[in-house]
């Protein structure tokens, strides 16, 4: 009796692990099923934030480029060229120092500059595109008016429409700021984390 005891429970633990196997195999069958939408979903949103991380640090790279070339155009155009006549030029008299830096060459500057700001512009936003633009705008600005073979006598007061140096140039500091706290305000933080 005990033989055949000892060989129904092993019969019988035979048959409840094949059971288990079996429902274990089921429900990993059927749970695979069932998450498959969920799996899916997961694997869509880690590429759809993947691709998003990578869309902000592309922007933020070329806001920064912005900024950056805001920068150095406002530094340009603020430092002048070294074509200015001083109080000692005009002190000592005589013949008016020649130029030092040609026309061309200054426009040239002015083209190279508004050549590199176009490039950016399809990466940046509207609202910071529009600045860039500003920017580009008031530097052509002052170089047609440091070029200007027009002597400062003959052209339009800025009452009859005419441009006004220094409001140029302060327009432009503005601008070439303004875009630098946009870099400041919306990449530096993210930068951080």
């Amino acid at each position: 009796m005990n033989e055949e005891f000892s060989k129904r429970k092993l019969f019988q633990g035979v048959i409840f692990t094949l059971l288990i196997t079996i429902a274990t195999g089921l429900g990993n069958v059927f749970s695979a099923f069932f998450m498959l939408d969920v799996k899916k979903q997961e694997t869509e949103d880690n590429l759809n934030a993947d691709a998003r991380r990578r869309a902000t640090e592309l922007h933020c790279t070329k806001l920064e480029e912005s900024a950056s070339l805001a920068a150095e155009i406002v530094f340009r155009t603020d430092r002048g060229y070294p074509n200015i006549v001083t109080l000692s030029d005009m002190m000592l008299g005589g013949d008016m120092p020649a130029k030092k830096v040609s026309d061309d060459k200054i426009k040239k500057e002015q083209r190279d500059m508004e050549h590199k700001v176009f490039r950016l512009l399809p990466y940046l936003r509207p609202d910071e595109a529009q600045i860039m633009e500003k920017v580009t705008l008031r530097h052509f600005i002052v170089t047609e008016m440091r070029t200007s073979k027009v002597p400062v006598e003959h052209r339009a007061s800025p009452s009859e429409g005419g441009f006004n140096f220094n409001n140029e140039m302060n327009e432009l500091r503005s601008a070439g700021g303004l875009i630098g706290q946009m870099f400041r305000d919306k990449c530096m933080s993210i930068k951080q984390l």
